[in-house]
């Protein structure tokens, strides 16, 4: 006889801590970006407020300072893995020039002129840039629907750059140029994120992502090192250092090691996809807590930027390689 799920005396397994053990390391990846989502949700709006207050290229350069004293331990102790040629230390400069480094200016650049709602809504971008350059790449199949993902998104990203909440759809040179800014940021991260894919591979994601870390802080450094010079406690209120700890250890830190080992457990779009959910904590962080305004027209745009990027994410086919001529095959199965 079956017993009844609802009696009593039937007896339900605990799950067990090696089963939940388990479980993690299979889905470590899907779990770390999810952390992440949260953690890059509410920096929309830490950066925002920081930005009010200290200089975009001193605010880079000083939430990726706070950053060193935990790579560079990890980059000592890995420092046998983080060998690397003159071709391979060539690639990785230039993949971090063309990503991290072009990233963190246009973000704080961007929010300093924009609201975090919009910079968020444009970063959730990304999952479509990175889709676009697979397909160009070769990376991923060509398909209808993902084109016109591709192309949803972007008329989301188009009515958030246009959007101003006091009258209707209108022209703001500051929030044209911010988000244009962003979007320059969200584009060299699809690129970068694609390109970084075989060389995570190849190289490992810790040991890439200690190098493109102190690489884009040497870049920070160097551009703001004017501003930097003449830094003083007035440069930098004190209500502003945990927003600046909170970005440099949390967003910064935490956000290159998972991104690099997500981009290699899961691969670039389907880590990408997870920027698909920035928007919304930051969308309602901005709106309670900052007391950003909101318009029509932004939620038609973020109703149309999350849209397409779903449709992005359930279009996104690997490419595999073509199958050899069935001559072959056969020739191939004799000679076994």
């Amino acid at each position: 006889m079956a017993c009844d799920p609802r009696s009593p005396h039937t007896k339900v397994e605990p799950i067990s801590l090696p089963a939940l053990t388990t479980a993690f390391r299979q889905h470590r990846a899907d779990t770390l970006m999810s952390g992440m989502v949260l953690i890059w949700g509410f920096h929309f709006i830490v950066a925002k407020d920081a930005l009010a207050h200290v200089d975009p290229q001193t605010f880079n350069a000083l939430r990726f300072v706070v950053g060193l004293p935990i790579i560079l331990p990890l980059a000592w102790r890995g420092r046998h893995m983080l060998r690397l040629s003159r071709r391979d230390l060539a690639l990785v400069v230039l993949l971090t020039l063309a990503g991290p480094v072009i990233y963190q200016i246009g973000f704080a650049e961007g929010i300093k002129r924009t609201t975090s709602t919009n910079t968020a809504l444009i970063v959730s971008t990304m999952p479509a840039w990175t889709a676009l350059f697979s397909m160009i790449v070769g990376m991923v199949e060509v398909r209808r629907r993902l084109l016109g993902g591709i192309g949803l998104t972007l008329g989301g990203a188009v009515l958030v750059v246009l959007s101003r909440s006091e009258s209707g759809l209108a022209l703001s040179h500051d929030d044209l140029l911010g988000s244009a800014l962003v979007l320059s940021a969200a584009i060299s991260g699809g690129l970068s994120d694609v390109f970084a894919k075989p060389a995570i591979d190849r190289l490992g994601a810790m040991s890439l992502a200690i190098w493109r870390y102190c690489l884009t802080a040497v870049a920070m450094i160097a551009l703001a090192a004017p501003e930097l010079s003449a830094l003083s406690a007035e440069s930098v209120p004190p209500a502003s250092v945990p927003n600046i700890l909170y970005s440099g250890l949390l967003s910064n830190v935490a956000g290159f090691l998972v991104i690099h080992f997500a981009i290699h457990e899961l691969g670039p779009t389907r880590m990408s996809s997870y920027f698909n959910f920035n928007p919304i904590i930051a969308a309602l962080a901005g709106v309670l807590i900052l007391r950003e305004p909101f318009s029509f027209w932004l939620l038609c745009g973020a109703a149309l930027t999350l849209f397409g990027v779903m449709v992005v994410r359930r279009n996104v086919y690997l490419r595999r390689p073509p199958a050899p001529p069935a001559a072959a095959r056969v020739a191939e199965t004799a000679g076994r």
